[in-house]
């Protein structure tokens, strides 16, 4: 889980396009959207192959239970004015491409 806020020199409505482009380039999915507010966008689930394999194979209905239960990967970003201008952007991310994700809004909004 990774957590960053930063102040951008934008206005909120240029960061916010940007922002849904960045996520637009992912493979992410927006769930929630509030417009020119915030944003919150699933990936896929963080699972092992090798343990579904081996579940599949030792107890089939174990796989199906683990894959199931795995969290998805996500990113919230929340916008709020800021001074002079500006906007602020918080963004929380979970799972490994969550990371990844937060990190290709970072670099497209600064």
């Amino acid at each position: 889980m990774g957590s960053q806020s930063i102040n951008v020199k934008q206005s909120v409505e240029d960061t916010f396009s940007k922002i849904q482009h960045a996520i637009g380039n992912s493979d992410y999915k927006i769930k929630t959207i509030e417009a020119n507010k915030s944003v919150i966008a699933e990936g896929n689930r963080e699972f092992s192959w090798a343990i579904v394999i081996i579940l599949a194979i030792l107890i089939w209905p174990a796989a199906i239970v683990y894959y199931f239960t795995r969290q998805r990967s996500s990113v919230t970003i929340i916008i709020t004015p800021g001074s002079d201008l500006g906007s602020k952007v918080t963004i929380n991310s979970h799972g490994k491409t969550g990371e990844t994700v937060m990190q290709s809004i970072l670099d497209d909004i600064q």
